[in-house]
């Protein structure tokens, strides 16, 4: 009976001496001395148990035995090959799946950019985006449905790690032809007896909680309607008229007709968002996704203290010539194109 514990060098020395047809040749290939191939083709003979080459001064040539057996073994030892690669490379996170949560509002902006980002890095790791609330997408991370969520706020979830990574601008909607929608910029005051209107699903419940803090801690309680609309239905809702709605900075922009986007003046608490992800993953592509988006945050957080020291220098240099006001609003605005 063969021993069948065979060293794979054994075999692909064999391969390449029959496909050479020369054990000088096959050593080249393999990039190894000629003595090393011939002394592996002999121990995997005397293992089977019958020559795979007859040699004469001419070279090697296959045996009946040796050309059936390397016929039915390349195919395996190739096989064997590709898995052994795909493996290394699913270990590695350069393929594999990843099913991220994320809210509609998140579906832009810094996570726009990472997702993109990975994409070119990762192009064989399959990305599935789950959308829907974070009590719903937290739920499915519990139960492993889920690899990583990106969310607003930095809850605290037990058996999980949550981590701030950015800041969204909070910005409220309204019709283009709303009394207040020629202001520069709004006070919660102004918009304190406006009805709001917020989706069920995505970042609504969040939007909910968001305007049921800030009016609150003025002393009024919010007039709010859910809808059971996507975030583009909300807003055309708000375009003919049932109400404003609140969102974020990586959102203002998108082409809504007939609506208009204005800051809360004085508004220094910007929405942060985390990823929230469980320590046990052993995801190899969750690793390298994490890394990536931790450097980024990283890399906007010193964009944006290097734009703050332009400003500094320069109001300083002409201070009767600038004004702080018109230069750091737009850098806010607009944070997520730095």
């Amino acid at each position: 009976m063969p021993d069948l514990a065979l060293d794979l060098r054994y075999l692909r020395s064999a391969i390449a001496t029959a496909e050479h047809g020369s054990f000088r040749q096959a050593a080249m290939s393999l990039n190894v001395s000629q003595s090393t191939v011939i002394r592996r083709v002999q121990l995997l003979e005397h293992r089977l148990g019958f020559a795979i080459f007859l040699r004469d001064r001419k070279g090697v040539y296959l045996t009946p035995a040796g050309e059936n057996f390397l016929k039915e073994a390349t195919p395996g030892m190739n096989q064997l090959r590709r898995a052994i690669q795909l493996a290394s490379a699913r270990h590695r996170g350069e393929h594999g799946e990843l099913n991220i949560g994320i809210l509609a509002s998140l579906a832009s902006g810094f996570l726009q950019l990472a997702l993109k980002e990975f994409r070119e890095r990762s192009p064989a790791v399959k990305v599935i985006l789950h959308e829907g609330t974070a009590q719903e997408n937290l739920h499915k991370l519990a139960l492993g449905r889920l690899d990583v969520v990106f969310m607003t706020g930095e809850p605290e979830i037990a058996g999980h790690v949550a981590q701030r990574l950015w800041t969204e601008h909070v910005f409220v909607v309204l019709p283009s032809g709303h009394r207040l929608s020629e202001a520069e910029t709004l006070s919660w005051q102004e918009v304190r007896d406006e009805t709001f209107i917020v989706s069920s699903g995505g970042p609504g419940p969040e939007i909910q909680d968001y305007l049921m803090k800030r009016l609150a801690d003025l002393g009024f309680r919010p007039t709010i309607d859910v809808h059971e609309v996507s975030r583009e239905s909300l807003m055309h809702l708000v375009a003919i008229g049932y109400g404003l709605t609140l969102t974020s900075s990586s959102t203002v922009g998108a082409s809504t007709q007939g609506v208009v986007f204005r800051p809360i003046a004085g508004e220094d608490e910007d929405l942060p968002s985390s990823a929230v992800w469980s320590p046990s993953n052993s995801n190899p592509s969750l690793k390298h996704l994490l890394g990536l988006v931790k450097r980024l945050a990283s890399d906007v957080a010193k964009r944006l203290t290097w734009l703050a020291l332009c400003i500094l220098i320069a109001a300083s240099a002409v201070p009767d010539l600038i004004d702080l006001d018109d230069l750091a609003e737009p850098a806010r605005i607009h944070g997520r194109s730095l």
